[in-house]
Parts: C-alpha cells; structure tokens; sequence
C-alpha cells in the first residue's frame, strides 16, 4: 500500500489516500448518495427506469502522480493530465501548480494578530520594565544622597574640628590674659612697695636733718 493524493474537482488537494502500489495514473471518486428525507419517507420516491442506476456524482479524483514539494495548495492540472501524451514518461512537475494566489500567499505570511493574552504579556512585560527602570533610578538617587550626606558628615566634621581650634585658642588667649593680669598687678604691687620705700627714706631724710639742725644750736 502507498499513500497518493486525492484532489476535489478543481483539482485542489484535499488529503491523501491508501490504494495498492501498483496503482498509477488518475481515477475519479464518487460523493455518498444523499440519504433520504426522513419526513418524505411515506412518499413515494422516484423508481428508475428499468436497467438504469442512479447518476452517481464525481467529487474528485485520485492521482497517482506524487506532489511536487513547495507548494503551499498543491492543484493537479486535471486539462494538462486529459491532453498529454500517453506514451510520454510522467513528470509530476508538469501537471502540479500553485493553488493559492500571490495575494494569498502573501496573507498566509502576515504576523498574526497578537491574541489577549499576548497582549496581557506584553503589557506585564512593559511593566516590568518600566519598574525596574525606577528602581534602578531610585537606587541612584539614594547613592547620591548617601554621597553628599557623607559630604556634610565631612564638611560638619571639619567645621568641629575649626571650632575646636577656635575654642582651644580662646582657652590659651584667656590664659595668656590671666597671666598678663597677674604680672600687671605685680608690676603694680612693686610700684607701690618703691613708692612707700621712697616715702619712708623721704621721712627719714627729713629726720636726719632735723637733728643736724638741732645739735648747731
């Protein structure tokens, strides 16, 4: 058994068939006689003339040619296969076309709507990159916070510094002050002790001179 193509009445392919491997060439195939009308049934149907069957209908046709490869719609050439030439060798390629037309070959290629869940991907897709984007921003602006708060933990750490220094200076100036203060009052202190020293031999003087002035009488 092989597997060969059948084609409706134009031609077109419909699926393939199992006949015996020695089958060749191109035979029809009938359609099922319809089945009758179930409310019609107590009429009296139409009796054929004596010695004559029904007319039976082809709906297509067996073909013992193999497809070519390539084709999107394979379509046999039922006029070519009728006109050959009987004692001609059979090429598959001169009896197959293209079924579909350029226009619908090129519809066929067109990207596929994108279904609701696609859409739904996408949009979460989108999303997600938008969040990460503001995280990646938001984690930037934090380390530049962090960086100029270390800026002002340094400047406000020297700026400590300064006024330490500036207070230090003030607690040697004050000390300094202090002992200017005491070296004044000392300085003040031994010029009162030369002035009574002065004052006292000033006395003594006078005395000396008093008793001079006493002993020439």
């Amino acid at each position: 058994m092989k597997a060969v193509p059948k084609v409706n009445t134009d031609g077109l392919y419909i699926e393939d068939a199992l006949v015996d491997d020695t089958f060749s060439g191109v035979v029809p195939f009938y359609a099922d006689p319809p089945e009758p009308d179930p409310i019609e049934s107590d009429a009296s149907p139409e009796q054929p003339e004596d010695g004559e069957e029904p007319e039976r209908v082809i709906a297509g046709y067996i073909v013992g040619v193999p497809v070519v490869p390539g084709l999107y719609l394979p379509r046999f050439d039922l006029a070519a296969w009728e006109a050959r030439e009987e004692d001609k060798p059979v090429n598959p390629a001169d009896f197959w076309r293209e079924g579909l037309t350029p226009e619908e070959i090129e519809e066929m290629h067109k990207p596929a709507e994108p279904s609701e869940l696609e859409r739904l991907e996408k949009d979460m897709t989108s999303l997600k990159e938008g969040v990460a984007d503001i995280a990646s921003e938001l984690d930037q602006v934090a380390r530049k916070a962090d960086d100029r708060l270390e800026d002002v933990g340094t400047i406000g750490s020297e700026q400590v510094k300064q006024d330490l220094a500036t207070l230090d200076l003030k607690k040697q100036s004050t000390v300094i002050g202090g002992e200017l203060v005491k070296k004044d009052i000392a300085i003040l202190d031994l010029y009162q002790q030369n002035k009574a020293l002065g004052q006292m031999l000033a006395a003594l003087e006078l005395k000396i001179l008093a008793g001079g002035d006493g002993n020439v009488q």
